[in-house]
């Protein structure tokens, strides 16, 4: 008897149980599938033009975008009060200091109370999710009185998320949960039947309704989670509005689907993002050159020993590099370097001076006690003697007791020592260089034909990345390896400019071409190369645009290509937009 209620729980449960387990998969499959029906049955989204770009997050907000020629609005709501971000629509400079009145559906007008510079803050009633209010705003600030109207549309609860999909996992779970205990009810079943010798048709017949139940339940599943796909079948987008561009977290920046970026209005008062108007006109065609600073050759000079010696300091004081030095002060001293008879002859010639200069004195005493009797001519050639012997003996005592003094021929700093206490200098040779910091010059190289009357302006890029203005002082007539030399004055000096600099020099010349004149900030390069600038397109919206541009000057570009006609582009801040990520 046991070997047949074995035989018959064989031949019953098992075809049963594969029944159940075939069943339950197709469940699970109908539930997955289901949810991915949602993006509409029988459409091909590769066919399909995008129609919204989503940031990371997917949490709406409720924000209105209010322009004019002035002023540019982004309205954020927070359900008893608005944010009012106001900037100037072409600079993006925040609006400080302005009197906003703000109307919802026509309701009494409310006041503004500024939070922070150019955010502004509004009391109303709370709106109802779902409502779309009617918003006027009136400006009242120094750059002009304006009004700003538009729509404000708060979401549902339902505009957070794709809600179908979102419940698709917990039902999913609950399914297979229930689905499982039916597979053991079943189980224990057939295995009440098998022990009371159930026949097999019975046991199969009993699977079959609970396979046809379990099969309807989950039917009922994946209808529940599907959303309605009829609405999409045969469904023309043509005919659809495209709908805004989503936003998400409203505190993070992050780069779109399409390549824009999404900067919320309080991460662009920290970056300091100012805009401009791109206007296309004449633009002025710039040389850029090769240069070095140098010291100007009416406030440089280079200090050099005429006959040689043993260097040495004046008494204990030895020059200081950078230490200011006034014209005429002592700074070296050479000990001629010659034998002992070179000295030797060098002190009897200054005795001999010596002795013919007091000789010279007497006689010039005897002319002048003989007033009316010698001429006036003869004194004056007595009184020439007397000073020329003076200073041939001053400089023969001066080698013979001390050697020669180096002296500041001009009022400036010590730029260089090229030498050092006991080195023997020869005839010649440089030893200390003085340069006046407050004129320097620049010598650069034009290596294309150039001239002077051709030259606007000048500009001067210094390695720290500051700009500064050069005039221009000349041009040479003689090539110098093969090139032009141009000769260039400082108009300011700048920290940190030292004589030897390497320069980048834009020389502005008088011909014109057609472009949009942009500063170089807002220029910036891509990872591939590429040039690129930064379009503003709506309030919380940037788009990279590729350009193609020539120099300017050393802070200007100009665009020729790759922009349209009177966009907002970024000039301020966008090396900061190209690291959003």
């Amino acid at each position: 008897m046991s070997d047949l209620v074995h035989h018959s729980f064989r031949l019953s449960s098992q075809p049963v149980l594969r029944r159940w387990f075939a069943v339950l998969a197709m469940s699970a499959a109908l539930l997955v599938v289901g949810g991915i029906a949602a993006a509409h049955e029988g459409h091909d989204h590769e066919e399909e033009p995008a129609t919204a770009v989503l940031p990371p997050g997917n949490s709406t907000r409720a924000v209105a975008e209010l322009t004019s020629e002035l002023y540019e609005a982004l309205i954020q709501s927070h359900g008893d009060h608005l944010d009012i971000y106001l900037d100037r629509f072409d600079t993006n400079e925040p609006v400080v200091g302005a009197t906003l009145t703000l109307s919802v559906d026509e309701r009494e007008a409310a006041a503004s109370v500024e939070e922070s510079p150019g955010q502004y803050r509004i009391d109303i009633e709370p709106v109802a999710a779902g409502a779309v209010v009617a918003l006027t705003l009136i400006v009242s600030a120094p750059a002009g009185e304006d009004l700003l109207g538009g729509t404000l549309e708060i979401p549902t609860a339902d505009d957070s998320g794709d809600g179908s999909m979102a419940s698709v996992p917990w039902l999913l779970i609950v399914a297979l949960l229930g689905g499982a205990l039916l597979v053991w009810l079943a189980w224990r079943a057939v295995r009440a039947r098998a022990a009371r010798g159930t026949d097999g048709y019975a046991a199969s017949i009993s699977g079959r309704v609970s396979s046809m139940l379990l099969a309807g339940v989950a039917a009922s599943l994946a209808a529940l989670v599907a959303p309605p796909s009829a609405a999409h079948e045969g469904h023309d987008h043509a005919e659809e509005a495209a709908p805004a561009v989503a936003v998400g977290d409203s505190s993070r920046p992050a780069r779109l689907a399409d390549g824009s970026l999404f900067v919320p209005k309080a991460t662009q008062r920290i970056l300091a993002l100012r805009t401009q108007r791109a206007s296309n006109g004449a633009t002025s065609v710039a040389m850029r050159l090769a240069g070095e600073i140098v010291g100007d050759p009416r406030a440089s000079a280079s200090l050099q020993t005429l006959q040689g010696g043993r260097v040495a300091g004046i008494g204990d004081a030895w020059p200081v590099l950078g230490a200011r030095v006034k014209r005429g002060q002592p700074l070296l001293r050479l000990t001629p370097s010659g034998s002992g008879g070179e000295r030797a002859a060098t002190a009897a010639d200054a005795a001999r001076v010596t002795a013919e200069l007091a000789q010279a004195r007497v006689e010039l005493a005897r002319l002048e006690g003989l007033p009316g009797i010698v001429s006036r001519a003869e004194v004056d050639a007595a009184r020439a003697n007397v000073r020329s012997l003076v200073a041939q003996r001053a400089a023969l005592t001066g080698t013979a007791r001390g050697g020669e003094v180096i002296a500041a021929p001009l009022d400036g700093v010590v730029a260089s020592i090229a030498t050092s206490p006991g080195v023997v200098a020869s005839p010649g040779e440089t030893l200390l260089t003085i340069i006046d910091p407050a004129r320097l010059s620049i010598e650069a190289l034009a290596f294309q034909s150039l001239v002077s009357a051709d030259i606007v302006s000048a500009t001067v890029a210094l390695p720290t990345g500051k700009t500064v203005a050069a005039r221009v002082v000349g041009v040479g007539m003689q090539l110098q390896g093969g090139a032009i030399p141009v000769r260039l004055n400082l108009a300011e000096i700048a920290a940190g400019i030292n004589v030897g600099t390497p320069v980048v020099v834009f020389l502005e010349l008088a011909e014109q071409r057609e472009g949009v004149s942009l500063p170089l900030e807002s220029l910036v390069r891509t990872a591939q190369g590429d040039r690129v600038v930064f379009e503003k397109v709506s309030a919380e919206r940037f788009m990279p645009r590729t350009v193609r541009v020539r120099p300017i000057s050393a802070d200007r570009v100009a665009v020729l290509d790759g922009l349209a006609s009177d966009v907002r582009i970024v000039t301020s801040g966008a090396a900061l937009l190209s690291q959003i990520r």
